[in-house]
């Protein structure tokens, strides 16, 4: 194994930082002398959103999936198993689904679930005085969309609880991952007479955080860590075998290694590429792809980036492959369109729709010039300052200050960089206060619409602010089809629209990239990048 090093000098800083993070074997006594097993986990920032009705972020995800389940959620292997719900039936429509609820599910305090939570959780999401950020995730149930955008009463939302065991949810249309989708936090439930009680209070106290998956909320410290304990009225607790699952937050990826090589972390993400890179070849080293994408946004909206061609050039200027590979040095594998590997064709499952679509972009320096000139900016004369908008990682930083240089270089284009910590920067994205941006997405089932939704114009509104009547055609088709060659042949002409109008573009395919002591076992980590402590053990 190569042996891990650090290029941290400041030991004050260090010893601060560490100092909340536990011990440094991964294991600790409890107060009755018995062996606590306790992993710590350190992220870069707190999660964005802790109510998972709410949440539409990544980070987040990656922590609420560890605190809820749903009606269905993911086994060790990755795969959709019976959760809440202990099994389910269809109707002859394919729309109507009856779930029955496991007696034995219990929330966190003991108390029963039943199918009213799930009800009271589905059309709180839709709910437009509520406006969730990832009511888009539900309107696959009948009437969502239009309970969500005030067209019909929330009670005409295709979801009923018939009795406390029995749910039916009526979906718009047949869909083949309707079940994946219930172990994404949109659909997981939270309780009504706490949020109703404490309003938005609820999710910041140990007392009244109500949940009902593999761990409970201990203690919650602002900036520095938060504390998770075994959750003893979890419906599969016997699966659970760590007493104890810590999260710390360290910003800087150099003071993480160096926690990591003292054994005061025993996961991670926060990385540096660098130093990921130098660690191939170690056993701590673990990498696996996920269906999401790394892009960036263009602001239709702003005045030099409303011409398609303009944005076609700017992306024909860049050596994408070059920049992932040489400058990045290979964070993922480099994307020529917008739906990522790992998602099967479907038409032909046992194809990836990425290869049976094509590369649809590419370098074109030539063609980029031409462009350009067409749209009244020969040579990049004339052509104002853009501004370059990213968070402050270094990856991102690189990415920007390498488009900065290649439209100077090739097309007399000035550009500038500002950056921004990261919960200013969505509020930047949304304020519109940007010209080109980073952003990202990883989808939730394994289907191109999970990819490609995200760019259809109700979606758009605090992004790239681009709408396309045909693209939004195209996919509310392929929601009602049954017809799976008519959708792989809708999906693939929707970007077809995007490498036409250009609105964003691809850099490459996320993929998780992690640290984890050879002696913590069972860490699941899936393609929808959700890493998960269920079945996570310590073995010394």
């Amino acid at each position: 194994m190569k042996k891990i090093l650090s290029f941290v000098t400041s030991t004050v800083l260090i010893c601060s930082l560490l100092a909340g993070c536990g011990n440094s074997t991964g294991e600790s006594n409890s107060s009755d002398g018995t062996a606590e097993k306790k992993v710590t986990w350190a992220l870069q920032d707190e999660p964005q959103e802790m109510d998972p009705t709410l949440n539409q972020y990544a980070r987040s995800s990656q922590v609420l999936q560890n605190l809820f389940i749903g009606l269905y959620k993911l086994d060790e292997k990755g795969e959709s198993v019976p959760g809440i719900a202990e099994s389910y039936t269809v109707d002859d429509t394919n729309t109507v689904y009856t779930f029955k609820i496991n007696p034995k599910a219990k929330w966190s305090d003991g108390k029963q679930i039943t199918a009213k939570d799930f009800e009271y959780s589905f059309k709180r999401v839709l709910d437009p005085n509520v406006a969730s950020p990832t009511a888009q995730s539900l309107y696959v149930i009948k009437n969502g969309q239009a309970a969500n955008e005030g067209k019909v009463s929330v009670d005409e939302i295709g979801v009923k609880a018939t009795d406390d065991s029995t749910l039916e949810v009526t979906l718009e249309a047949p869909i083949s991952w309707f079940i994946g989708l219930l172990s994404t936090t949109a659909f997981f439930p939270v309780r009504e007479d706490i949020i109703e009680a404490n309003s938005d209070n609820w999710k910041t106290n140990p007392e009244t955080y109500i949940c009902n998956g593999p761990y409970k909320i201990k203690e919650l410290k602002e900036k520095e860590k938060y504390i998770f304990v075994k959750n003893e009225n979890y419906l599969f607790a016997d699966n659970v075998k760590l007493d104890t699952l810590e999260i710390v937050f360290i910003d800087a990826p150099e003071t993480t290694l160096t926690a990591y090589n003292s054994d005061e972390i025993q996961y991670t993400e926060n990385i540096s590429q660098e130093d990921l890179n130098g660690l191939k070849d170690s056993e701590d080293y673990h990498e696996a792809l996920k269906i999401g994408v790394q892009y960036f946004d263009f602001n239709t909206e702003s005045e030099a980036l409303k011409n398609p061609k303009v944005r076609q050039a700017l992306v024909l200027a860049l050596d994408r492959n070059q920049i992932v590979e040489k400058i990045l040095q290979g964070p993922g594998k480099l994307l020529n369109g917008w739906v990522p590997y790992g998602i099967p064709d479907p038409a032909d499952q046992t194809k990836d729709f990425r290869d049976v679509s094509g590369d649809l972009v590419t370098t074109d320096i030539k063609k980029a010039k031409s462009l350009l000139a067409e749209a009244g900016y020969p040579n990049g004369e004339g052509f104002p300052t853009i501004k370059i908008t990213t968070t402050t990682s270094q990856l991102h930083k690189d990415e920007a200050q390498a488009f900065q240089s290649m439209w100077k270089d090739n097309l007399g284009i000035n550009s500038e960089i500002q950056t921004f910590e990261s919960k200013i920067y969505w509020d930047e994205l949304s304020n519109g206060n940007f010209d080109v941006a980073a952003d990202g997405w990883t989808g939730d089932y394994l289907d191109p619409m999970t990819n490609l939704e995200i760019f259809e114009s109700y979606q758009n509104t605090d992004d790239n602010r681009w709408n396309n009547a045909e693209y939004d055609a195209l996919l509310a088709e392929n929601r009602t089809s049954t017809d799976q060659a008519k959708r792989s042949a809708n999906f693939a002409k929707a970007e077809q629209i995007l490498a036409e109008e250009m609105p964003i573009f691809p850099m490459y395919n996320l993929q998780s990239t992690y640290l984890c002591k050879p002696y913590v076992t069972g860490i699941n980590y899936n393609k929808i990048g959700h890493c998960l402590f269920e079945y996570a053990d310590v073995q010394k």
